[in-house]
C-alpha cells in the first residue's frame, strides 16, 4: 500500500482485535461516495429500498440505517457525500461526529463507493476528507465498491476500470481492497452483498475493526449515556413489564419480554448516540482532559478566552503545560492541545 505522507494525525490508533468473525457478528460499514446517488443504490441494495425515499438524492446529513441480510444484523452509515456538497466546516463536523457516534465502538470497514463510468482525476481526492478526520490508519479498512447498475458483464467493467490511472492509485491508497457490485445481478441473487460481506469479513480477520482515540471516547461516553437513559426509563419498564406478564405466560412471555428488551435497548442505543455527538467537541474534550492535567488547561483556556479564540489556545497550552508538570502528565496536556489547536504553537512563537 502507497504510504500517505505527512506527519501522522492523533486520531492513526486502530484496534488491532481481531474478531471472530461469523454469521452471528454484527457487520458496521461507514458509508463515503462519489456521489450520494452511489450510496443510496448500495444502501437499497444491502437494505432494501425503504430506507431512502424517492426525494433523498442528496446525502448533507449522516444517517444511520440497519436490518437483518441474510441472517446478519448490517448497519450501514451514510456520511455526508464530500464531493456533491459543500458544506460548513461546523456542519461537517457535526455530522462526521455523528458518523463516528452511529458506527462505534468503530466500523469493521469504511466503505468508498464509485461510479465506474465517472472515474476522473479528482476520484483520488475523495480519500483526503477521510484521512484527515479520520487518519491515515483507516485506508488499511477501506474497502472500495465499484457499484454499477447497468446490465453489462462485471468482467467487461472491470477491464476498463483497472485501466483507469486514478482508480489504480485509489486501489494502491487502500491495499488493493476492492470490489465490483452489479446492481442487477444482484436484486435477483444476492451474491454480490453476499461477495461485500465476505470481503469485509477478510479485512477484519486481517486488520480487525478499525478503531481510534475518538471512537473509544465516544463509545466510553455512549455508554454511560446509555446507562443514564435507561435509568431514567425504569417506572416505564416495569410498568410494560407488569403489563406483558399479565398477558403472556410461560414462553410466550419470556419472547416477549426478550423483544420489548431488545427494543429499549435500541432506542436507549439511539437517543446516547444522537447525545454525545452532540456533545463531542471542544468544550467537552478540554473538560476531561483537564483533569488528566491538573485543570492547568482548563484555568488557561478559560483566562484566555478573554482576548478571543487564539487567545484561548495560548491560555491552554500554558495552563496545561503548568497543569501537566504538577500532575506528570506534561506531554499528555501538550499533546492534547497541540492536536486540538494546532496553530497554537505559531502564536507562541
Amino acid at each position: 500500500m502507497a504510504a500517505v505522507k505527512g506527519k501522522p494525525r492523533r486520531r492513526d490508533s486502530f484496534d488491532r482485535e481481531r474478531p471472530n468473525m461469523s454469521n452471528e457478528t454484527p457487520l458496521r460499514m461507514l458509508v463515503f461516495g462519489s456521489s450520494s446517488r452511489d450510496q443510496i443504490s448500495l444502501t437499497h441494495s444491502v437494505l432494501g429500498p425503504n430506507v431512502f425515499t424517492a426525494d433523498d438524492v442528496n446525502i448533507s446529513a449522516t444517517k444511520k440505517s440497519s436490518g437483518v441480510v441474510q441472517e446478519r444484523n448490517i448497519t450501514l452509515v451514510n456520511a455526508p457525500n464530500l464531493q456533491d456538497n459543500h458544506l460548513a466546516d461546523s456542519v461537517l463536523h457535526k455530522e462526521l461526529r455523528k458518523a463516528v457516534c452511529f458506527s462505534c465502538p468503530g466500523p469493521h470497514a469504511v466503505v468508498i463507493v464509485l461510479d465506474p463510468f465517472h472515474l476522473t482525476s479528482d476520484t483520488t481526492n475523495m480519500l483526503k476528507p477521510v484521512v484527515h478526520y479520520f487518519g491515515d490508519r483507516v485506508l488499511k479498512h477501506t474497502l472500495i465498491v465499484v457499484f454499477h447498475e447497468r446490465g453489462l458483464t462485471t468482467l467487461s467493467i472491470e477491464d476498463e476500470v483497472k485501466k483507469n490511472k486514478s482508480f489504480r492509485e485509489l486501489a494502491e491508497k487502500c491495499g488493493q481492497n476492492y470490489l465490483f457490485f452489479n446492481e442487477e445481478v444482484n436484486r435477483t441473487e444476492g451474491s454480490q452483498t453476499q461477495a461485500l460481506f465476505a470481503k469485509i469479513d477478510e479485512m477484519v480477520s486481517e486488520r480487525g475493526m478499525y478503531s481510534n482515540v475518538e471512537f473509544k471516547d465516544a463509545e466510553k461516553r455512549i455508554q454511560k449515556e446509555e446507562h443514564f437513559i435507561r435509568k431514567s426509563k425504569e417506572k416505564e419498564i416495569t410498568e410494560t413489564l407488569k403489563v406483558l406478564k399479565n398477558e403472556h405466560s410461560g414462553e410466550a412471555l419470556a419472547s416477549e419480554i426478550q423483544k420489548y428488551d431488545k427494543k429499549v435497548q435500541l432506542e436507549c442505543r439511539e437517543k446516547a448516540e444522537l447525545a454525545v455527538a452532540d456533545k463531542l467537541g471542544f468544550t467537552v474534550r478540554v473538560v476531561d482532559y483537564a483533569v488528566a492535567v491538573g485543570k492547568g488547561a482548563l484555568a488557561g483556556a478559560l483566562l484566555g478566552f478573554a482576548i478571543g479564540f487564539e487567545g484561548m489556545a495560548v491560555g491552554a497550552a500554558i495552563g496545561a503545560a503548568l497543569g501537566g508538570v504538577l500532575g506528570g502528565a506534561a506531554s499528555a496536556a501538550w499533546s492534547y492541545i497541540s492536536n486540538s489547536f494546532p496553530n497554537a504553537h505559531k502564536v507562541i512563537a
